[in-house]
């Protein structure tokens, strides 16, 4: 099922939908050694710079990178969080298949559902997210992929993941981009291409192009939020 949702028509659903948690979570830099069971977990993947800049550093046209704030507003709308600085020049499949896969599999094994884990990534983040996805042997995983497909013209990532990978994706998955983006946009040919997968897509307008996700802004936390932990509907 794949659905392609505008920022006032996601914003609609969330207004009917979103309650907010019980309680905050925690941010961890890795698979913490005691696991809950019915708790959410979310494992989050920055862009690419800052594994080329320190965190203090600017973007010249996007600003700082808030990557501490972001977990924390993802762990405040109530997800265990996991999340780690990347080194210089990480490999995306490399570190898909030997770092996110494992700690996917670690909660699995520790006794958390599938269900209940999401992976987040934004830019080359979400590039990876797409890869976790084809090497995760569960059907019912969590992905988000926020401004992580290439735009055309120039999107050699992309296209090498739409002919190698994408038909290997399943579970489900929430694309969200801003509509004045240069670089990424719709990730729907990766979908169309995944018989397995659950599609949903949602362009915002905060007007910030790429550098939409730089910040906590409530126009995507909210709405990532509500997605991979959603109300169960009531009755009558």
């Amino acid at each position: 099922m794949h659905r392609f949702w505008t920022m006032a028509a996601a914003a609609l659903v969330l207004a009917l939908t979103f309650v907010a948690p019980a309680r905050a979570g925690n941010i961890h830099t890795d698979v913490p050694q005691t696991l809950d069971p019915a708790a959410k977990y979310l494992i989050y993947l920055h862009g690419a710079w800052p594994e080329t800049h320190p965190l203090t550093e600017p973007h010249a046209t996007r600003g700082l990178f808030e990557y501490d704030k972001i977990f924390a507003a993802l762990a405040g709308a109530g997800f265990e969080v996991i999340s780690e600085h990347r080194k210089e020049k990480t490999n995306p499949r490399r570190f898909a298949r030997e770092r996110v896969t494992n700690q996917v599999e670690a909660l699995v094994k520790g006794g958390v559902l599938a269900s209940n884990i999401t992976v987040v990534g934004y830019s080359k983040g979400g590039q990876i997210a797409l890869l976790v996805d084809t090497f995760v042997p569960h059907s019912n995983l969590n992905l988000v992929s926020l401004a992580g497909c290439e735009k055309a013209p120039v999107r050699p990532n992309f296209d090498r993941f739409l002919a190698n990978d994408a038909g290997r994706m399943q579970g489900r998955m929430l694309s969200v981009f801003d509509k004045s983006d240069k670089l990424a946009g719709s990730c729907r040919e990766a979908a169309e291409k995944a018989s397995r997968l659950t599609f949903e897509e949602v362009v915002i307008d905060v007007g910030e192009g790429h550098g939409a996700f730089y910040r906590p802004n409530p126009a995507w936390i909210d709405l990532v939020a509500n997605w991979a932990n959603p109300q169960p509907e009531k009755k009558g």
